[in-house]
């Protein structure tokens, strides 16, 4: 017998797009999916009527549970301004893990808007929505919810979360305390001019979750500011690799009319990175890796790769390099890096594609298997007052209170994501509930609602497992029929309905 789908929708006045998607979907699953058999239920919160307290969670655990009445198999969980364009959007049954499908959205460009993007329309069975509680109940309004159903994913094994081939290696790293500590590399004559020739830098870094200083939120309009802790780099006009407390890593660079580069990639502290950039002289253009994976925007992975510099890069002369800080002379609580580093390369030359995929898939430690390494930091030897480089070119650094450890490599991760299917959706026009000029357009809630995920949920300090299914509170007033759809009109019973106006 063939599984029965419940496409589930949160609803609260949108009749515009209702009016658009209920034949929308009886037409695409008629052409691409005619034998699945499927309804829609649409939960509608007429109370508390307000878009300030509307619960789009609580409206898609409502739809899960009165479809489940029904003896549904499996569901969909699905933005009501969101529509399948083509064959890519598959809503067969999701076997193994939970799928999301609204991958390549008009509304992007058809790119992902961030590589653990996880809304718009995601398939699960009975037993894995049960087994991650459902959605929380605790978002209101807009924002979040999405972020918070992926970090329940992530909790059961539902998602995504491939290695490099690196593991169980003993590695020294080098331990920065984000006071003081620090190392100088001095400007040889192999290296006084690299940055502003073609080079390639590499490193294997693990930043520290600083609560020192504080994590960068969108709603926190009193106090966000970017701050840039530095790992390598020379100073002056900043360039290098640095750990960003919107938990990113980032490279700057600039050219010789003293424009700005910039590119980024998202990344949560304390878990080993390795990072990679390319700098070709002839064409200006840089290249950043997380992992072996080129930064791509279509993709949600930070920026778009390559960058092309607007000309020559700037010439730093008798700058020298630091390991650690951005600039020694600088009194700034943000100024020092806090981590670890545990491998640092640096050739005079780009390395190609087939090199760099040599090199991830071999062993990221041997800077010296490839031509052109004029720095080797493996901190295998190092003392109170030099680090020593390995690559033959003695470009030795100075050592200001680093300290060495030595552990085993567990692993070094990849960005964990969502499984997909790649579908091509429609966006319906909508006014923008998001981000406008930098700030929410629901200010006070969806800031409420961010800094409830990243300081709370994400640190372990919410119970998930008594915030979803299990405590789900609502009465259904009525139920109307579209067609054989059901348009489930309910009251949130929450005692945590937010008393803002």
């Amino acid at each position: 017998m063939s599984k029965k789908l419940a496409i589930c929708v949160p609803h609260y006045r949108r009749k515009e797009h209702l009016d658009t998607f209920i034949p929308h979907m009886e037409d695409f699953m008629k052409k691409y999916h005619p034998d699945i058999e499927f309804k829609i239920f649409i939960a509608n919160q007429i109370e508390p009527d307000t878009v300030l307290r509307f619960n789009r969670g609580t409206a898609k655990n409502i739809a899960f549970n009165e479809a489940l009445k029904e003896g549904f198999d499996y569901f969909c969980f699905h933005d009501i301004d969101m529509v399948p364009e083509d064959e890519t959007c598959d809503y067969s049954y999701p076997s193994d893990n939970p799928q999301h499908l609204a991958v390549h959205i008009s509304q992007f460009d058809y790119m992902l808007p961030s590589i653990q993007y996880f809304g718009g329309a995601i398939l699960f069975t009975k037993e894995q929505f049960e087994n991650i509680n459902g959605y929380s109940n605790d978002y209101w309004n807009w924002g979040m919810e999405d972020d918070d159903l992926l970090w329940r994913c992530q909790q059961e094994d539902y998602v995504i979360n491939d290695k490099l081939p690196q593991t169980n290696t003993m590695i020294n790293s080098l331990e920065f305390d984000g006071l003081d500590s620090y190392v100088e590399i001095p400007p040889s004559v192999s290296l006084r001019d690299l940055t502003t020739e073609s080079f390639t830098w590499s490193i294997l870094v693990k930043p520290y979750d600083n609560f020192d200083v504080p994590m960068y939120l969108i709603g926190d309009l009193q106090n966000r500011q970017y701050i840039h802790n530095y790992i390598l780099g020379r100073t002056g006009y900043q360039m290098g690799f640095a750990y960003d407390n919107s938990r990113a890593f980032s490279f700057s660079m600039y050219d010789f009319k003293n424009k700005h580069n910039y590119m980024w990639l998202k990344r949560n502290p304390d878990i080993w990175s390795h990072l990679m950039i390319t700098h070709d002289h002839e064409n200006n253009s840089l290249r950043f890796y997380l992992n072996g994976e080129e930064s791509d925007a279509r993709f949600g992975h930070g920026v778009e790769s390559p960058l092309i510099m607007n000309g020559n890069a700037k010439r730093y002369g008798g700058v020298p390099y630091y390991l650690g800080v951005k600039n020694p002379n600088e009194n700034s609580p943000s100024n020092f890096f806090y981590g670890k580093v545990a491998q640092v390369g640096m050739w005079n030359r780009v390395l190609d594609d087939s090199e760099i995929k040599d090199f991830y898939s071999n062993d990221i430690t041997n800077c010296n298997d490839y031509d052109g390494c004029v720095l080797h930091y493996e901190f295998s030897n190092v003392d109170e007052n030099y680090v020593y480089d390995i690559s033959g070119n003695n470009n030795h650094g100075i050592n200001h209170g680093c300290q060495v450890t030595t552990e085993n490599l567990d692993d070094i991760s990849h960005t964990i994501v969502p499984h997909r299917r790649n579908g091509r959706f429609k966006s319906l026009k909508h006014p923008i509930n998001g981000i406008v000029n930098n700030r929410f357009v629901f200010q006070e809630d969806t800031s409420r609602n961010e800094k409830r995920f990243f300081t709370e949920v994400q640190y372990g300090l919410w119970d998930t497992k008594k915030d979803g299914l299990t405590d789900l509170k609502y009465e259904v007033d009525s139920v109307d029929k579209i067609g054989r759809h059901d348009f489930i009109n309910f009251i949130c019973k929450h005692d945590n309905i937010p008393e803002w106006q």
